[in-house]
Protein backbone atom coordinates (compact mmCIF):
# COMPACT_ATOMS: atom_id res chain seq x y z
CA UNK A 1 0.00 0.00 0.00
CA UNK A 2 2.73 2.25 0.60
CA UNK A 3 4.56 1.95 -2.72
CA UNK A 4 1.50 2.66 -4.26
CA UNK A 5 1.21 6.19 -3.09
CA UNK A 6 4.66 6.94 -3.42
CA UNK A 7 4.14 6.14 -7.09
CA UNK A 8 1.08 7.80 -7.01
CA UNK A 9 2.41 11.30 -4.90
CA UNK A 10 5.29 11.15 -7.59
CA UNK A 11 2.87 11.33 -10.65
CA UNK A 12 1.16 14.17 -9.32
CA UNK A 13 4.08 16.07 -8.79
CA UNK A 14 5.55 15.10 -12.29
CA UNK A 15 2.14 16.29 -13.82
CA UNK A 16 2.09 19.39 -11.50
CA UNK A 17 5.47 20.46 -12.99
CA UNK A 18 4.30 19.89 -16.77
CA UNK A 19 1.12 21.90 -15.96
CA UNK A 20 1.21 25.93 -17.79
CA UNK A 21 -1.25 28.21 -16.25
CA UNK A 22 -3.40 29.88 -18.74
CA UNK A 23 -2.72 33.13 -17.25
CA UNK A 24 0.67 34.65 -16.11
CA UNK A 25 1.88 36.53 -13.19
CA UNK A 26 4.25 39.56 -14.20
CA UNK A 27 7.23 37.39 -13.06
CA UNK A 28 5.99 34.54 -14.93
CA UNK A 29 5.69 36.76 -18.48
CA UNK A 30 8.48 38.54 -17.97
CA UNK A 31 10.72 34.86 -17.75
CA UNK A 32 8.63 34.00 -20.60
CA UNK A 33 8.49 36.95 -23.18
CA UNK A 34 11.88 38.76 -22.59
CA UNK A 35 10.04 41.82 -21.39
CA UNK A 36 11.08 43.40 -18.33
CA UNK A 37 8.81 42.94 -14.60
CA UNK A 38 9.30 46.69 -14.87
CA UNK A 39 8.41 47.21 -18.54
CA UNK A 40 5.11 44.89 -18.00
CA UNK A 41 3.82 47.16 -15.05
CA UNK A 42 4.66 50.24 -16.95
CA UNK A 43 2.06 48.81 -19.40
CA UNK A 44 -0.32 47.91 -17.79
CA UNK A 45 -0.32 51.06 -15.72
CA UNK A 46 -0.30 53.06 -18.62
CA UNK A 47 -3.37 50.54 -20.41
CA UNK A 48 -1.13 49.38 -23.07
CA UNK A 49 -1.40 45.94 -21.72
CA UNK A 50 -4.78 43.96 -20.41
CA UNK A 51 -4.36 41.49 -17.52
CA UNK A 52 -6.69 40.50 -14.75
CA UNK A 53 -6.95 41.41 -11.11
CA UNK A 54 -6.78 38.62 -8.08
CA UNK A 55 -6.22 40.08 -5.23
CA UNK A 56 -3.13 42.35 -5.20
CA UNK A 57 -1.99 40.24 -8.18
CA UNK A 58 -2.31 40.65 -11.95
CA UNK A 59 -2.30 38.10 -13.98
CA UNK A 60 -1.50 38.23 -18.02
CA UNK A 61 -2.54 35.74 -20.92
CA UNK A 62 -0.55 35.01 -23.96
CA UNK A 63 -3.19 36.96 -25.80
CA UNK A 64 -2.52 40.35 -23.94
CA UNK A 65 1.27 40.26 -24.55
CA UNK A 66 0.39 39.10 -28.56
CA UNK A 67 -1.76 41.66 -29.16
CA UNK A 68 0.76 44.70 -27.50
CA UNK A 69 3.28 42.60 -30.10
CA UNK A 70 1.18 43.50 -33.30
CA UNK A 71 0.00 46.88 -32.12
CA UNK A 72 4.00 47.91 -31.18
CA UNK A 73 5.79 45.86 -33.60
CA UNK A 74 7.96 48.11 -36.83
CA UNK A 75 7.12 46.97 -39.80
CA UNK A 76 10.08 45.45 -42.12
CA UNK A 77 11.22 47.01 -44.84
CA UNK A 78 10.58 45.39 -48.56
CA UNK A 79 14.20 44.44 -49.72
CA UNK A 80 15.45 43.93 -52.83
CA UNK A 81 13.27 44.44 -56.41
CA UNK A 82 10.65 42.02 -56.38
Amino acid sequence: MARYSKQKSRMNRDEHSAFVPMLKTVEQMALISGIGENKLRQLMADGELEFIQNGNRRLISDQAIWDYYNRAKTPAKAVGGY
